[in-house]
């Protein structure tokens, strides 16, 4: 089973360290999508400097990725039921620390919501709705309206639809994985908004 689980996660791993969005930058527009507007290579950025359909695309592909792994090793029987949302953990991993961008990636938005949709499918309408007015709060703070997910999700999957312990711990390991790669993100962001503070008083 070690060895299975072994080959299952480093293969989740490359499958999400797929740089969509970078891909399709290169194909469509020759340009680097890591170089212009929020230099992010997820969904949102490509969606707004591709162009939506090359968006749509790079969030549907992203979402995917998760799905795709977990589907084939639950399908293969390469490892236990209760691994299963590991491997897809390690996708979303896989996407924040791309082996193909010397592991450097996106926020893993696109890539969680196909985690969620497959581990939690019963939670995510009343999760959505929940992070969806965190988000409104927030005046539409995608990174904090995304990290509000691994709170909210966990919460309302054990609370609520009593999910099994190994996805709700599994979920929240993730969590704590999207956290660390927002820190730099959030300490730009913060110093940006105290400078635009001062300069306003």
């Amino acid at each position: 089973m070690l060895v299975k689980l072994i080959i299952s996660t480093a293969v989740a791993y490359v499958i999400g360290g797929i740089p969509t969005g970078f891909i399709i930058g290169k194909l469509l527009k020759k340009v680097d999508i890591r170089r212009i507007g929020t230099k992010n290579i997820g969904a949102t950025n490509v969606f707004h400097k591709i162009g939506k359909l090359p968006g749509i695309t790079t969030f549907l592909l992203d979402t995917l990725k998760p799905v795709f792994v977990m589907w084939l090793s639950d399908t293969l029987k390469l490892v236990p039921q209760f691994l299963i949302p590991f491997v897809g953990a390690t996708a979303v991993v896989g996407s924040l620390w791309s082996p193909f961008l010397k592991f450097k990636g996106g926020r893993g938005l696109s890539s969680t919501i196909g985690y969620f949709v497959y581990v939690m499918p019963r939670a995510v309408p009343l999760v959505a709705a929940i992070v969806f007015v965190i988000t409104w709060l927030t005046k539409w703070n995608l990174p904090v309206g995304g990290l509000s997910l691994y709170i909210v999700g966990p919460i309302v999957a054990g609370r609520v639809y009593h999910y099994q312990r190994f996805v709700i711990i599994t979920t929240l390991y993730l969590g704590l994985f999207i956290l660390i790669r927002q820190i730099p993100w959030m300490v730009i962001h913060l110093t940006d908004f105290y400078r635009r503070r001062r300069q306003s008083v």
